[in-house]
């Protein structure tokens, strides 16, 4: 039996879904978010869920939100840099810094949402983000999980609305010869 379970980016398109799985499997699931939106609606969820405001950037909310949580999932996405909210400080930065919160919380698991070809050594900064992230998690949680899943997609989906939607978009993180 899983005790308690933080999921970072818990209001987020995957997030969300890691949460409904989650519960309907009966694990008790703490959803942390930028955006406290799944307390305003625990109706829709049901099962042992609690939502708290905490931003990945902020280490005393980060803290917080872990305390206590046998299990930590990072399921936090950036996919367009704004001001000082870059890929690596998100990605790469903050990620490893929830990994290491993780593990002195007493958390035994963390798993670590990637994306699917991600490279260190890319020349895209999303991608190579993405990589640098596993290698600094890694490190601050050995024996962490990383799970690299093919681009999300649902038909209502505000991320990606629809195939075209997506190919659009894509060639902002694809190599300029494959684009």
């Amino acid at each position: 039996m899983l005790g308690l379970t933080t999921v970072f980016g818990g209001s987020g398109f995957l997030g969300r879904r890691i949460v409904k799985h989650l519960l309907d499997h009966s694990v008790a699931v703490r959803a942390a978010s930028r955006h406290s939106t799944l307390a305003k609606h625990p109706q829709v969820y049901g099962g042992s869920l609690s939502a708290v405001k905490a931003d990945i950037l902020d280490q005393e909310q980060v803290a917080a939100a872990v305390s206590g949580a046998s299990t930590v999932i990072n399921a936090v996405s950036l996919y367009t840099e704004h001001g000082d909210v870059t890929f690596e400080r998100v990605h790469v930065e903050a990620a490893s810094r929830l990994a290491a919160a993780a593990r002195e919380a007493g958390a035994v698991r963390y798993i670590q949402i990637s994306g699917i070809g991600s490279n260190p050594r890319a020349a895209s900064a999303y991608i190579r983000a993405r990589g640098q992230g596993e290698e600094a998690v890694g490190a601050a949680f050995p024996n962490s999980i990383i799970v690299r899943p093919a681009v999300p997609y649902a038909r209502r989906s505000s991320s990606f609305a629809s195939p075209r939607t997506f190919l659009r978009s894509a060639g902002r993180f694809l190599p300029a010869r494959l684009t």
